[in-house]
């Protein structure tokens, strides 16, 4: 469900922006890391989406690994991981600082206006999604700004290898990802007796 979220808050806020704008492809997935190397011109004068993080909800760690089937059989299988996304979105306008601090700008925008994204109210991406998907129809995102410490900022860009340009991070909440792997089969107890009888 990565992709998917991706995909969603990809297609959404590039409608947003290149309405605005009133130019095409000014937002991309990309790896923001390319900034400093020679294919750096396929993210030149865009807004780009980077996926720097992940982490578990690990308040929702400890679910059943297990769950009743139609037939009244136990089916167990291992409970789906929920991540949050930590998405950098990145202005790279060398020429243009004032482009830059639009885009950024206009991110925020976008966010503050609509933070919460379903396939349902995201229909940018609908073309994109398969959207007889179950887990596809299920999914919520939540998106929230995630704020840095000057020193978590210096990390960050210091790992991507690349100067600091005009950025804001957002934290997107509850991915689902969930195999559907079934581990083995069980039965229902149904009876349980309570007898003293000692077992050696």
């Amino acid at each position: 469900m990565i992709f998917e979220a991706l995909t969603i808050i990809n297609e959404e806020l590039k409608t947003y922006v290149d309405g605005v704008l009133g130019t095409l492809d000014n937002v991309t997935l990309g790896n923001i890391a390319m900034l400093e190397s020679g294919e750096s011109d396929i993210i030149r004068n865009r807004l780009i989406i980077s996926l720097v993080n992940l982490e578990e909800e690990s308040a929702l760690k400890n679910s059943n690994g297990f769950h009743r089937a139609s037939n009244g059989s136990i089916q167990y299988e291992n409970p789906p991981v929920y991540l949050n996304l930590y998405l950098l979105f990145a202005a790279n306008w060398p020429e243009r600082y004032d482009n830059a601090i639009r885009a950024i700008s206009l991110v925020i925008e976008f966010f503050q206006g609509k933070n919460i994204f379903t396939a349902q109210n995201s229909p940018g991406a609908a073309d994109l999604l398969d959207t007889d998907d179950p887990e596809v129809l299920d999914l919520k995102l939540i998106v929230d700004l995630y704020t840095l410490t000057f020193e978590q900022i210096n990390h960050l860009w210091g790992s991507l290898g690349g100067k600091q340009i005009p950025f804001a991070m957002y934290k997107v909440r509850l991915t689902r990802t969930h195999s559907g792997r079934r581990l083995k089969d069980g039965r229902l107890i149904e009876r349980t007796d309570n007898r003293s009888d000692v077992i050696d």
